[in-house]
């Protein structure tokens, strides 16, 4: 039995979502309620943690030795996606972002520029700038008036004719704009990477969260019609609520790619740790039907969101993700008189860690804790990201304190 309405208490342990430093250095309030960084405030499916006791219960840490983790994986990929893996060209991985990293300083050199679309993931920024490759913005459009985002297609052409850039560093699901995206808009960048021998490096974290009604085509898909080179990175951590477990998959369209990463690998001698193995195999092998019902009550959150939203008549408008359980919320509307606020009551803004305006805004008069859009880039500051995964009554009473905190606002500061 899956029981998402259940609270669990995760103040006072070591969460960095519940972290009160973490909190007060984007939202001015220690004491504000984490709705930011994307892990759930769900149970990690039984089968996750029977496995992991069953281990601790043997009271030895010893090396391991799995011989059907790629199995394990091909397997609920293609129960979920529809698509079958060559488990040749599958490789066992740390976290998502240390294969990422990986790629990047193998496939690229310093000074070279790397394609990122924006708003992007900021870890993805400090990879390429740590490395010392130089990001090269790739913004999507946005519609204000449907509240969604897209692909800029011309954009892209120029960017890969004009740079010479080696890589396409995507996002797909896309975060934070929780876009799925069509088969389409995926040979349309295939078809251009191809074009100008650009590798496609597609982060598909948030892939198997997408919701009933879309279908998610993973990138190497397209890439393998189009011969287009291409990674595709997977992992069960946002998935299956195991974030702190490192563990990841990289599938690649060309064999000695997948060679080359492999003896990378074991030239750094890394690879994922034994509980976070144990945990990623038991959700691969019997986590698909705790994902399924977890889907369905991500739906419920997001449509009770929207119901609230429209319940205050509020000016806040949702950038409705069709995957996931993040989405950005647009207060463009509100935001001049957030200005007028910062003016009015400077201490409440003081800056002193990563949020903006608006975090601390909502940080301060309603107490919750949501990302800045400036963290995406700064031309998103006019939008905070929020996190439904959590039960429908504490979703629900955050949403209700967003609207009460915009109302007053506006009774103050409108004319």
């Amino acid at each position: 039995m899956n029981d998402f309405d259940q609270i669990i208490e995760r103040k006072g342990t070591y969460s960095v979502k519940y972290n009160e430093k973490f909190i007060h250095s984007f939202a001015n309030n220690e004491k504000a309620s984490p709705f930011w960084v994307a892990d759930m405030d769900f149970s990690t499916p039984k089968v996750v943690l029977d496995a992991i006791s069953a281990e601790i219960d043997r009271s030895i840490f010893g090396y391991p030795y799995f011989d059907d983790l790629r199995e394990s994986f091909i397997s609920f990929a293609q129960k979920r996606h529809g698509i079958l893996f060559e488990r040749s060209l599958v490789a066992i991985a740390p976290g998502m972002l240390a294969s990422i990293a990986l790629l990047i300083e193998r496939y690229s050199k310093e000074g070279d520029t790397i394609i990122l679309p924006f708003p992007a993931y900021k870890p993805f920024v400090e990879i390429i700038q740590n490395l010392n490759r130089v990001v090269l913005s790739w913004p999507l459009i946005y519609h204000k008036n449907e509240s969604l985002f897209s692909l800029d297609f011309p954009l892209l052409k120029r960017l890969a004719s004009e740079y010479n850039s080696p890589i396409l560093l995507f996002c797909s699901p896309h975060n934070p704009t929780g876009i799925v995206f069509s088969r389409h808009e995926l040979e349309h960048i295939a078809t251009i990477a191809k074009e100008s021998n650009i590798l496609v490096i597609s982060d598909e974290i948030h892939a198997d969260l997408v919701y009933s009604q879309e279908k998610h085509i993973p990138f190497s898909e397209v890439a393998t019609q189009v011969d287009c080179s291409c990674v595709t990175c997977m992992a069960p951590s946002k998935t299956f609520n195991i974030a702190g477990e490192h563990f990841s998959i990289a599938i690649f369209t060309n064999k000695q790619m997948h060679l080359d990463f492999i003896k990378r690998l074991r030239a750094l001698q890394s690879s994922p740790d034994l509980l976070a193995t144990i945990a990623s195999r038991a959700a691969y092998i019997g986590g698909y039907d705790w994902l399924i019902a977890l889907i369905g009550y991500l739906e419920e959150n997001l449509k009770m969101i929207e119901d609230t939203l429209k319940e205050y008549s509020s000016c806040i408008k949702i950038v409705k993700p069709k995957a996931s359980f993040i989405t950005l919320l647009d207060c463009k509307a509100i935001y001049p008189f957030v200005e007028k606020d910062s003016v009015t009551n400077p201490s409440l803004y003081i800056s002193q860690g990563t949020g903006g305006l608006l975090s601390r805004f909502f940080g301060q008069k309603a107490e919750i804790a949501m990302n800045d859009g400036s963290w995406f880039g700064p031309e998103y500051k006019e939008f905070v990201r929020f996190n439904y995964a959590a039960p429908k009554e504490v979703i629900k009473k955050a949403i209700t304190k967003v609207c009460e905190a915009e109302k007053l606002l506006l009774q103050e500061y409108q004319l």
